[in-house]
């Protein structure tokens, strides 16, 4: 037995650039890189919006996978889309366009299933849209994540949401905007938000670096799972969640004494989303991996 995972967040058409290339047209998300992760460990409850020209395709996606879309909504706008680029040197987002299209007017609305599931992952949007989630859930163990334009535009509102989840995932730059510490004193960023509402975690996201947890009691850093190469770090921090929160379902704990083993997993799951150009590979190691380690020499092997 395993807890059910819930998560709210988007689904959308992805154009990305990177230094090994460019491609448009990309299904991803938030919802998606997360559940796909998290269904390895789980079954997980989605709650997002699509467009009905991107229906077809997330349903192919979540086929024959433990992922219930009955929380999806499907709208007659176009499925959001994203305009990015990615900096290999910095390991951040350069630059952002978005095309809200479906997502306009969205708001999430948790099925019976998702809002008793023990787990939930709030991914990264409006802050107000991830209070409405976190309102309508039950969960023991609560996650989320935010964005640097929401840090910096709506402060106050995504430090709310923080103070509402017990494990909150960040990197270095976002945790500078949110604790107002300099970049190399994160784990000083990340100590000053525990223990405000019912924060217990934060998972500071490394890049190549790997990660760091911090709790009032650790600091433990792990270093990233080894890839051939990496090609597009799209959705690699929403993987990086649903293996980590992931691994506490599938085990059955929300103590803090799990958590380093859940930051192994988490590594582990973001390192096929970083592999190639969109969610192929993670989907494939989803359906081949679901809820078993990784076989013998396999790249993606604990």
């Amino acid at each position: 037995m395993s807890w059910d995972i819930a998560v709210a967040g988007s689904v959308t058409f992805d154009e990305i650039t990177t230094p090994r290339g460019h491609r448009d047209h990309v299904m991803g998300g938030s919802a998606v890189y997360f559940s796909l992760s998290a269904c390895r460990y789980s079954q997980v409850h989605m709650s997002a919006v699509v467009g009905e020209d991107g229906e077809e395709e997330l349903a192919s996606l979540c086929q024959e996978l433990p992922i219930d879309r009955s929380g999806v909504s499907v709208s007659p706008m176009p499925t959001f889309r994203s305009h990015l680029e990615h900096d290999f040197n910095t390991w951040m987002t350069s630059s952002v366009r978005t095309e809200p299209g479906a997502y306009v007017g969205w708001h999430p609305r948790l099925t019976g299933a998702a809002m008793n599931a023990p787990v939930l992952f709030i991914g990264s949007t409006m802050p107000a849209l991830q209070r409405e989630a976190q309102l309508q859930s039950n969960a023991r163990l609560s996650g989320a994540d935010s964005m640097a334009v929401f840090i910096s535009e709506q402060h106050d509102a995504v430090s709310e949401v923080v103070q509402n989840a017990d494990i909150l995932f960040l990197d270095r730059r976002e945790l500078s905007l949110l604790s107002g510490h300099a970049l190399e004193d994160f784990e000083k960023g990340a100590k000053s938000l525990l223990g405000k509402g019912r924060l217990r975690a934060v998972v500071v996201k490394r890049g190549p670096l790997g990660a760091t947890l911090v709790t009032q009691g650790t600091c433990l850093s792990m270093p990233a799972a080894p890839v051939p190469g990496v090609d597009d770090p799209t959705g690699a921090g929403d993987a990086f969640a649903g293996g980590f929160l992931g691994a506490c379902a599938r085990a059955e704990r929300d103590d803090e004494a799990f958590f380093p083993e859940a930051l192994h997993d988490a590594l582990l799951s973001a390192a096929p989303a970083i592999s190639v150009f969109g969610t192929h590979a993670l989907r494939a190691f989803a359906y081949s991996e679901r809820a078993l380690p990784a076989p013998s020499g396999s790249a993606f092997q604990r």
